[in-house]
């Protein structure tokens, strides 16, 4: 009998292998070759699941970008109003999140000149932004904000500010340890009020 396989679960390990690759080497340097070693399985098995690198590619960018939703809902789910903790699940706090920049990170470059992976940034934009707004408003109803707040202005503001503060740890991981990290983002939703 043949050994059944859960596609679904091949699909996220190959694309787990792959942004382990995209953060050691950089989008360019990934080939389905190294992959599919690195992976320890065939080509033809990479093949399989993937039609082409582009494919695999967008594949694993989406699968950062779930990754992080999920850990932000985990977040929201007990406490909605949470905006340092939603905040914090998106920042690269440790190795795992750490990666997942280098992958958008590298993924910036390509959606420049890609209509499909521009239009996959400018919806994971958009929907973290919403998010945030969403949080805003879940603190407004919690008296933690004036119910007038602009609140899309300063969920543009905070998004800027994950950005800004994700390249840099990015970048120089060992200048913008944790501790750093959440110590500007205090200091940035300090004036709103916002305390842990």
């Amino acid at each position: 009998m043949p050994r059944l396989v859960d596609h679904d679960a091949r699909r996220r390990e190959v694309a787990e292998v792959a942004a382990r690759l995209i953060a050691q080497v950089g989008v360019e340097r990934v080939t389905v070759r190294e992959l599919a070693k690195a992976a320890g399985y065939s080509t033809a098995i990479v093949s399989h699941y993937f039609a082409d690198k582009r494919q695999l590619l967008l594949f694993t960018y989406q699968a950062a970008a779930q990754a992080a939703q999920a850990r932000v809902d985990a977040v929201l789910k007990p406490a909605p109003d949470d905006l340092i903790g939603s905040i914090e699940a998106l920042l690269p706090l440790d190795e795992e999140r750490h990666r997942e920049w280098q992958v958008w990170l590298s993924f910036w470059g390509m959606a420049i000149g890609d209509p499909e992976f521009a239009a996959e940034q400018r919806r994971r934009v958009l929907d973290t932004r919403k998010r945030i707004e969403k949080v805003l408003r879940a603190m407004a109803a919690n008296g933690k904000l004036p119910a007038d707040s602009d609140f899309d202005l300063i969920a543009r503001e905070l998004l800027t500010m994950i950005n800004g503060l994700a390249v840099q740890a990015g970048f120089d991981p060992a200048d913008w340890p944790a501790e750093r990290q959440r110590k500007v983002l205090r200091q940035f939703v300090a004036p709103m009020g916002v305390k842990d």
